[in-house]
């Protein structure tokens, strides 16, 4: 009888680690990157931590510099043009086929983006 439970414990248990494999492995991690708007520190930080909590982000970074978003994230969960929805809904376009260099910067007085919802003033 202890022989029984212990075979049954055992099969149950290796089912449970081969399930866990298949679920890991099930995860099929995609990249996009996207051309946006936003121009200093203020707008990074408002891109990284809305896009964070989109569901299915594993990571994002934006770059100042280039003005673009890489994201790493589940397309089982997330597509690249509901993560460019997201961003529009922070006030930045996606996509922008400007380049980087002709956006509109803050200079050196305080003014609105014209890429931010009319809640972000900040001084440059």
């Amino acid at each position: 009888m202890k022989m029984n439970v212990l075979k049954s414990t055992v099969i149950v248990f290796a089912m449970m680690i081969a399930i866990s494999a298949n679920a890991q492995k099930a995860t099929k991690w995609s990249e996009v990157v996207i051309q946006t708007n936003g121009t200093c520190q203020s707008c990074k930080d408002r891109i990284e931590n809305g896009i964070a909590y989109e569901k299915g982000v594993k990571d994002v970074s934006y770059d100042l510099a280039t003005s673009k978003v890489k994201i790493i994230y589940d397309d089982k969960k997330t597509s690249p043009e509901t993560l460019r929805a997201a961003i529009n809904k922070l006030g930045f376009t996606a996509d922008v086929s400007t380049p980087a260099s002709e956006t509109k910067s803050c200079g050196t007085t305080e003014k609105k983006h014209s890429s931010c919802s009319g809640d972000h003033n900040h001084q440059h």
